[in-house]
């Protein structure tokens, strides 16, 4: 048992560190080609509609988060099948994508401005400080992160693949649920 954990451990591990890395390495590559390609040598002067600048944005966006995710991805079942674990590739794309907007919740979370609310009823009276008080324990690991210092990127940075982690194991065991369901 106590070998099994350690073998876990690893796995997770290195899930995460590969994972990031490549997702990392995959960003700063898209990231050079757009702005000193794309962005400097194509378009140049040329766009300065606020239209297609904001197009070229957004093309830019999906691509580099789509690299960024199936990287992660890629590198976290390469990992995986070195353990002798074969990860299917969606189930891992789906939950690295909604790692990072997980990591905006969080950080939502920070400085809710709880007076948007208005003057509170007694429903809003009561429900108030019960959100307050999860939101405040919800985002309790940030706070602690953002107090010390250190950059919030890197919780971007680790948000995908352990997105992609949380993402199969999720699917594994709903399909494992499933399967006692019909049996």
């Amino acid at each position: 048992m106590e070998g099994m954990k350690k073998h876990s451990i690893t796995l997770t591990l290195g899930q995460i560190v590969t994972g990031g890395v490549i997702g990392l390495v995959g960003g700063w590559v898209c990231l050079f080609i757009f702005e000193n390609f794309i962005w400097q040598v194509l378009l140049g002067d040329r766009v300065n509609h606020g239209f297609w600048v904001g197009l070229f944005l957004l093309i830019s966006l999906l691509i580099t988060y789509g690299v960024v995710i199936v990287g992660a991805s890629v590198g976290i079942r390469f990992v995986s099948q070195k353990f002798g674990i074969d990860i299917p590739l969606k189930p891992l794309c789906s939950g690295a994508f909604l790692g990072p907007p997980a990591v905006v919740g969080l950080l939502a979370l920070l400085n809710v401005p709880w007076e948007i609310f208005g003057k509170p009823n007694l429903i809003l009276a009561l429900l108030i400080p019960v959100l307050k008080t999860l939101a405040y324990i919800i985002s309790l690991p940030m706070r602690g992160w953002v107090s010390v210092g250190l950059p919030v990127e890197i919780w971007y940075v680790l948000a995908v693949p352990i997105g992609a982690i949380v993402g199969y194991r999720l699917e594994l065991s709903l399909s494992a649920h499933d399967i006692a369901m019909i049996g």
